[in-house]
């Protein structure tokens, strides 16, 4: 039952063009914050620059544009991140789960543990795994945890729109799910289903 899934050729091309125009945003924006406040951005005078604007603190038509350039500066590597562990992503099907690997982390989120799918096959977004507990708890890292958690969110696997063959994963977890129910429900009431 051991069959990897991973980015299309097409979704690799289309994700590391995503990844060079972040990179763009993210060049820009400090360009744009250090001209718009005024910062030189040798690092013999950065700092001192950078103590002139919190002493002097800016008018309001530089500091609305600063703050949003700060934001695309925290939020862009982030942005980054989640491309760069989607290019990364493997989903494999084993007999305990789902196997999810990616950027040097190995989760295994156990057929008796996903609840659903939701929502159910669209080929043009993201469908999410739920599960009953967040296998990511098992990480040891806490910013790796955090960041995973910020991709997929709390008890939250997802399956992106550019993996190949993603009909024919989410049909066998869907499979799995049933028998793994199945097998749940006999087990607790000693009755099979069907």
């Amino acid at each position: 039952m051991s069959q990897c899934y991973r980015l299309s050729p097409v979704g690799r091309r289309d994700n590391l063009l995503m990844i060079i125009v972040a990179m763009i945003l993210w060049i820009f924006a400090v360009w744009s914050i250090a001209s718009t406040l005024q910062l030189r951005l040798h690092p013999a005078v950065f700092w001192s620059d950078l103590q002139r604007v919190f002493t002097q603190p800016p008018m309001i038509e530089q500091a609305v544009p600063a703050l949003l350039m700060l934001v695309l500066i925290v939020a862009t590597p982030l942005m980054i991140w989640n491309l760069i562990a989607e290019w990364d992503a493997t989903f494999r099907l084993t007999n305990e789960g789902l196997e999810y690997q990616t950027l040097g982390f190995r989760l295994c989120y156990h057929w008796h543990n996903i609840l659903a799918i939701q929502p159910q096959s669209t080929a043009d977004e993201a469908v999410a795994i739920v599960c009953r507990y967040d296998p990511v708890d098992a990480l040891k890292n806490p910013l790796r945890r955090w960041l995973h958690q910020q991709m997929h969110g709390r008890q939250r696997l997802l399956i992106g729109p550019g993996i190949e063959r993603r009909a024919e994963l989410l049909q066998a977890i869907e499979q799995a799910m049933v028998t793994a129910q199945s097998s749940a429900t006999t087990a607790t009431t000693g009755i099979p289903l069907g």
